[in-house]
């Protein structure tokens, strides 16, 4: 856990120090150091020692969470266990905003479901950090999206996801700002989108007044951003290809614009999967974006529902991103091992072919070169 602390940008820990208190214009170690004292705080472990502390907040976490802790068990498994658990709740917990979007691009456009679900693939993995899981996840909404539908039967289809939302009202505005995210990754609005919307919205209970609210909110930020990334060559401009792109982008932004400690963990993250590195225009946010994000992810909404203090929210929420920003480190690294381990095996094989080309022509050659024999002469 301590670890994925350690791995965090400067960015980054500008918002870990406004969420514990500390002072945000420290130097990067001096945060941690303030982060490590904070949770030592928190779990009754002396700061000096790093491995108590660490033990100390995945134990409390546990308990909240009612995972069994056997006497010695490992930290590295128990902070598995944290993860595992985390993620499966959260991920249960924002599941049906997830459905919802995933119907709302299946009522748009076909050429643009691949886009959308990406996107959405990106806002799920805070809850589903195994790359594996995503697939399948992804997988799902690709068949849902597949199929040949109708507004009617999806509205019927969803008529269990929004009796769910419908019970939770605080899912309500995540739900539907994030499903508008998602219908917007191709730059349009289709009318038969925005119909599927409104009927959305008034099975939810909600009405035109606050269908409009929420559309001309996710309208605005998003065409702000669009009018930061669109072309500004009068050639690229008018390329179709290039206003997709742009599209694309924006709607990106949407989901990813830093301001916020998941989302720079999301940038972070998938800069080290990427192989990239970490840049300073992270430590920038879009004004605006920042409680967006954070809503859109819904990590930080669920621990809110799940536990009892802030204090305890913020705990988790810290430990929780930092094993995201470990794990992530940890498959980067052994996909970057098993990547090396194949070009070493390649290049052998490549060696041990070239040695038994050279052996076959050296064998072909002494074949074929002419034998001296010895005569014999009587005396």
């Amino acid at each position: 856990m301590l670890k994925g602390l350690n791995l965090m940008t400067a960015a980054e820990l500008i918002e870990v120090a406004r969420m514990i208190g500390a002072d945000p214009e420290g130097e990067p170690e001096e945060i941690r150091q303030a982060t490590v004292v904070w949770l030592a705080k928190r779990v009754g472990a002396p700061a000096t020692d790093s491995g108590a502390v660490e033990r100390g907040a995945l134990e409390k976490i546990a308990r909240e969470f009612g995972i069994q802790v056997p006497p010695g068990m490992d930290v590295n498994e128990l902070e598995r266990s944290v993860r595992v658990k985390i993620a499966g709740d959260a991920a249960e917990y924002l599941s049906p905003a997830w459905h919802l979007a995933s119907a709302l691009v299946a009522i748009g456009p076909s050429d643009a479901v691949t886009a959308k679900l990406n996107l959405l693939e990106k806002i799920a993995s805070l809850a589903v950090p195994s790359h594996r899981a995503r697939e399948q996840l992804v997988e799902g909404w690709q068949s849902y999206c597949q199929r040949k539908t109708n507004g009617e039967q999806l509205l019927e289809e969803l008529k269990p996801t929004l009796a769910q939302l419908k019970q939770k009202p605080e899912k309500l505005g995540q739900a539907l700002t994030l499903a508008l995210v998602i219908s917007l990754a191709d730059g349009r609005f289709a009318v038969e989108e925005e119909k599927f919307f409104r009927d959305v919205c008034h099975q939810l209970g909600v009405s035109p007044d606050g269908a409009n609210a929420v559309l001309k909110k996710v309208n605005n930020l998003f065409w702000g951003h669009q009018l930061d990334v669109s072309p500004k060559n009068p050639t690229e401009a008018a390329d179709p290809s290039q206003e997709v792109q742009a599209a694309l982008k924006a709607a990106e932004l949407t989901l990813t614009s830093a301001g916020t400690l998941e989302g720079l963990v999301l940038e972070a993250r998938d800069k080290v999967i990427a192989g990239e590195e970490t840049t300073t225009a992270l430590a920038q946010p879009k004004s605006g974006w920042k409680k967006l994000f954070g809503g859109l992810t819904g990590v930080s909404q669920y621990l809110h529902t799940r536990l009892r203090s802030d204090e305890d929210v913020h705990l988790v929420r810290l430990a929780y991103l930092c094993i995201v920003r470990q794990h992530a480190q940890a498959v980067a690294d052994k996909e970057a091992a098993e990547a090396e381990a194949r070009a070493q095996a390649a290049r052998q094989a490549q060696l041990e072919t070239e040695a038994r080309a050279r052996e076959l022509d050296e064998s072909t050659v002494s074949a074929k070169a002419p034998q001296r024999r010895s005569i014999k002469m009587d005396p």
